[in-house]
């Protein structure tokens, strides 16, 4: 079965061959040549032929055994590369395509399902979680517990890590989320500010946030969840002073702080996944997470932004707003 295979597969050099040889024979017909002849050159002609195509042949057979061990592997679910030598039978070799491809899809599949089931639990798990936070701070609200004010301040922090969970999760589908429309700039910076007022309060920072009227094309809600991790790392890594919000020309939002700046082996790194750095080791608390999530979503939003820092100066973050406008109805 493989032999008639292989024949079908080098069916146009065997009918090159053919007529290659029928030419010959004619022409030796024409110069008077005997059959006798003619045929001990044909017998010649073929056992050359076939002491040519053993090793073809040889390795024809080899790469369709691991064509077929590409194909059962697929079907066990680990499919593995497979060295090929050689034209391969095109049917076995749609036939394999076909099948790894099912494979892929069905693969792809299954990790979307585990990704969804992922966000599932993790969603009510930040949700069933808010329940016993929401009680501690009522009690803490009561005033009768000792160093009430430092307790309410760790729990806003588990609160800032629980949402820095979630958006981390819906990073992946944040395309599928994103609604682009003209939104005020101001009160968007105004709610992120408001969010963190407690802990400016009992760190005795400053928050200036300057008047300005901009309107720009981009998604609010993302747009807020970047400026609140930006005003956390501000607020974690500033001792003294205070943060200062403001809009440049070209829709150029600032958060500026007077913190502990970022050491500059540092500052190319500190938008990658996990990376802490020299004040990431210092503050033990440090996820590394911040800045990757504000770069991944700014990126989705197809928004530029910038970081200057100097150590022991502070840090400066460019959101870089401006877009085209939307067409009018």
């Amino acid at each position: 079965m493989l032999f008639f295979r292989y024949l079908i597969d080098r069916r146009r050099v065997l009918l090159c061959g053919l007529l290659l040889f029928a030419a010959i024979a004619g022409l030796m017909l024409l110069y008077g040549l005997r059959l006798s002849q003619i045929g001990y050159c044909a017998l010649i002609a073929i056992t050359l032929a076939i002491v040519m195509s053993v090793p073809d042949f040889v390795r024809y057979c080899r790469s369709v055994r691991r064509l077929k061990a590409v194909k059962c592997s697929a079907l066990q679910g680990s499919p593995e590369p497979a060295a090929m030598e050689g034209p391969l039978p095109m049917e076995l070799v749609l036939e394999t395509m076909e099948l790894l491809r099912t494979r892929a899809a069905d693969l792809e599949s299954q990790a979307a399902t585990r990704q969804e089931e992922l966000m599932d639990y993790y969603t009510l798990w930040v949700h069933q979680v808010k329940t016993p936070l929401a009680a501690m701070g009522l009690i803490l609200q009561s005033g009768s517990v000792p160093e009430a004010e430092a307790l309410r301040q760790e729990l806003f922090k588990i609160e800032r890590y629980m949402e820095m969970l979630l958006g981390y999760l819906r990073l992946h589908s944040i395309s599928s989320d994103l609604r682009l429309e003209s939104c005020q700039v101001r009160p968007i910076v105004s709610k992120a500010v408001k969010k963190f007022a407690s802990q400016f309060i009992y760190k005795k920072l400053r928050v200036d946030l300057e008047d300005f009227d901009d309107r720009v094309i981009t998604d609010e809600k993302w747009l807020l969840f970047v400026l609140e991790q930006l005003i956390s790392n501000a607020v974690k890594y500033t001792v003294s002073g205070g943060i200062t919000i403001s809009m440049g020309p070209g829709h150029v939002l600032s958060v500026c702080d007077t913190g502990v700046g970022i050491n500059p082996a540092d500052l190319p790194r500190v938008c990658e996944r996990g990376f802490t750095g020299q004040n990431g080791r210092a503050e033990r608390s440090s996820t590394g997470l911040g800045l990757y999530l504000c770069k991944s979503v700014l990126d989705k939003m197809q928004t530029s932004f910038e970081i200057k820092s100097q150590p022991g100066r502070g840090t400066t973050v460019l959101l870089y707003l401006d877009r085209p406008a939307l067409p009018k109805d």
